[in-house]
């Protein structure tokens, strides 16, 4: 195996640091380096990715209206590492009581109870790692699904993070008999599913009516396990994250198999673009969205023709 860079490793070191300050005294000095950090994003390809993508996606907004959201973007991501921080470590559970969680509960205890198993969709949106930490605390069990980064420490910080929480983590290249084992046990699945991912197979479909690569496997798994995806998401408003279920989206069983999990794909997809559209200073902009166009843009709309699987890279 090759050795760990040096980047990755000085990265988990400067996560490990900040998290045993984090919350404590010197909690001033870690709100101080994340937010110089963030500041410092803005000099950096990320930036002008995170620019590119307001630009395509939101049209009908201002180049001033833009940059304000860009500024807040920055600023709630050194928030969002801030919370991260807290809850890898035992203060992180004032963090969780002051989710409010409204009249969500009831609704996904009631999926829950069927025991067959719950898909849970949400996005890199508000807070994402305190929603599976918050109903890991209600006593939902199951697992989430995420890249799983090779020989790079700063990423298995993250995974620690969700086993202090209880939230065990699953790969996305795990065998589909293991996440479908999650459903069978009667847990919950998490999948983030609002982002390209471009060696897991994938259709074009609009995302914020733009055409977007799309991952398939949502409406995979909800074919092969027989269940609807339940939108969910965890944001700010008015000072205090706020958990809220959504309606679950159902495949349409008077339509071909192959239509009705497209359409089931585009309505997810529906999903985030309303929800990014209501806070869009919360959604990660820095990260590829539309970067992968398709050969034929229109044709492939059209027909909703799917790439198949892709080849990993290494």
């Amino acid at each position: 195996m090759a050795s760990e860079p040096l980047r990755r490793r000085l990265r988990a070191a400067l996560l490990g640091g900040l998290g045993a300050l984090a919350g404590g005294p010197a909690d001033f000095v870690v709100r101080g380096v994340l937010a110089a950090i963030a500041f410092g994003a803005r000099a950096t390809r990320h930036q002008r990715l995170a620019r590119a993508n307001l630009a395509l996606a939101l049209p009908e907004c201002s180049v001033e209206e833009r940059e304000r959201i860009l500024s807040a973007m920055w600023k709630h991501t050194a928030r969002l590492f801030h919370e991260w921080l807290l809850l890898s470590g035992p203060r992180g559970g004032a963090l969780l009581d002051a989710v409010e969680l409204g009249d969500s509960l009831p609704r996904l205890r009631e999926h829950f109870a069927r025991g067959r198993g719950v898909l849970l969709c949400t996005g890199h949106l508000g807070n994402w790692e305190l929603l599976a930490a918050r109903l890991r605390r209600e006593g939902f069990d199951g697992a989430v699904v995420g890249y799983r980064k090779r020989n790079d420490s700063s990423a298995d910080w993250l995974v620690e993070l969700r086993a202090r929480h209880d939230v065990r983590s699953l790969a996305q290249d795990d065998s589909p008999r293991e996440l479908l084992g999650v459903l069978r046990s009667g847990g919950g699945l998490g999948l983030l599913c609002d982002l390209e991912v471009r060696r897991l197979s994938g259709v074009w479909l609009p995302f914020l009516d733009q055409p977007a690569l799309t991952m398939t496997a949502p409406a995979a798994l909800a074919r092969a396990a027989r269940l609807p995806l339940v939108p969910l998401r965890c944001v700010r408003r008015d000072g205090r994250y706020v958990l809220s279920v959504e309606e679950p989206l159902e495949l349409d069983p008077t339509l071909p198999r192959e239509e009705a999990e497209l359409d089931l794909l585009e309505r997810l997809n529906a999903t985030y673009s309303r929800w990014i559209r209501e806070t869009p200073e919360q959604w990660i902009w820095y990260r590829p969205r539309w970067s992968t166009p398709p050969a034929d843009e229109a044709a492939r709309l059209a027909a909703r023709v799917p790439l198949g699987a892709r080849k990993r890279r290494g």
